[in-house]
């Protein structure tokens, strides 16, 4: 399965899809496949500056370039993969926001990093793919506190006692208004109903291993 953002397919020199396996590959102009870029991801803030297609299991969560025919991917089963363009200066990103990255400041380090090859925040877009919905992401009673903003804002009280339920893809948006884009698409892609993977959906069914991951990915060409 696969998905695309309208507006991001309308620019003509990129190449982008959210795929529900690890599997798939974008496809070049003349529909050969891209060499890709993906990351050993671990919940944090570091963004790395890809200039070649060699570069494989970096630790890291954000990945940015400038340079056209490498497409760079991102692996999730519930958190938010987030893709960035500026069309104008031809400069891209795609970071990993699962609750811990994104309240660290992966999306702001991804951000920075475009910056520093020359985009300008008034000009980049950045398009939120499948990634599990609130009434599914169940969270300890820690989190309201963690989060740190009125509990009504992110959260309602889940079946369990004492624990919530998180609006993960609001407080993911929510952030990237925060930084000043004004091109924000969220294709409201819950993972845990569709054919995305979803670790949550995978352990609700008994299962305590998943072989499978989602891709997304984004390229210049």
């Amino acid at each position: 399965m696969k998905l695309e953002c309208p507006s991001f397919s309308q620019i003509p020199f990129l190449r982008h899809g959210f795929f529900s396996s690890e599997h798939e590959v974008l496809q070049g102009e003349g529909g050969e496949p891209l060499p890709s870029v993906t990351l050993n991801q671990v919940h944090g803030t570091h963004v790395i500056h890809v200039t070649e297609s060699t570069l494989q299991n970096t630790e890291g969560d954000g990945l940015v370039t400038a340079t056209p025919g490498i497409a760079l991917g991102i692996l999730t089963a519930d958190c938010g993969p987030v893709l960035f363009c500026d069309p104008t200066q031809k400069i891209i990103g795609a970071c990993h926001a699962g609750w811990r990255g994104a309240r660290a400041g992966i999306l702001q380090e991804t951000l920075k990093a475009m910056e520093t090859l020359g985009a300008e925040r008034s000009n980049i877009c950045a398009v939120l793919g499948p990634t599990i919905c609130q009434d599914k992401y169940e969270v300890g009673p820690e989190f309201p506190e963690l989060i740190g903003k009125a509990y009504e804002t992110y959260f309602k009280p889940a079946v369990k006692p004492g624990h919530h339920y998180f609006n993960l893809p609001l407080y993911i948006c929510d952030q990237l208004k925060a930084e000043g884009l004004s091109q924000i698409y969220d294709l409201k892609c819950d993972t845990f109903v569709t054919q995305f993977a979803s670790w949550r959906r995978f352990s609700s069914q008994g299962k305590t291993k998943m072989d499978f991951s989602n891709l997304s990915a984004i390229a210049i060409v």
